[in-house]
């Protein structure tokens, strides 16, 4: 019984893991993602503070899906999840917004701040090889912002501004 307890524990962690991340990404889930967005909104305007999204989408997503097949696709898809984590905070939030699109949540973190950050992740991210198979894979992203409350004191029109911005980045 005791082994039983034990086992229905670790799948209980495993679940709620999987109710939170990505699988294939590692970073957290839209719908846990948006979760703690509209949790980061309340904190902000109760405290009166700043923080800044970024939303990132990777060049020519399609192409690499389309030349290579998908296995590729994946693993681009992981080899930016990673580059992405390793260049934010502990305190960022990192979740896979959609197909080939992460969103960050920067904690009090202004313009320019959120700028710096994501000049250091699109650098990060191009610098890095992605080996699959035999080749070399360049792979190249695109950043856009806003910021609360400058932007908005609301999540859609925080994304849509984001959103707008990462397609002028484009």
């Amino acid at each position: 019984q005791f082994i039983l307890a034990i086992k229905r524990a670790l799948l209980y962690r495993k679940v709620q893991e999987l109710a939170i991340k990505d699988g294939l990404t590692e970073v957290s889930s839209r719908r846990y993602f948006m979760e703690r967005f509209s949790e980061e909104i309340q904190r902000s305007a109760k405290f009166k503070y700043k923080f800044s999204l970024l939303m990132i989408d990777i060049d020519h997503f399609k192409k690499y899906n389309d030349h290579y097949g998908h296995f590729v696709g994946d693993a681009i898809l992981k080899e930016v999840s990673r580059g992405i984590r390793e260049n934010v905070r502990q305190i960022d939030l990192v979740g896979r917004y959609g197909g080939e699109e992460f969103v960050v949540i920067l904690p009090d973190t202004d313009r320019d701040g959120a700028l710096l950050a994501a000049e250091r992740i699109r650098q990060a991210i191009q610098a890095k090889k992605t080996r699959i198979y035999d080749e070399d894979l360049e792979v190249t992203i695109s950043i856009g912002l806003s910021v609360f409350p400058e932007d908005s004191k609301e999540s859609e029109p925080l994304i849509e501004k984001a959103d707008v911005a990462l397609y002028k980045a484009k």
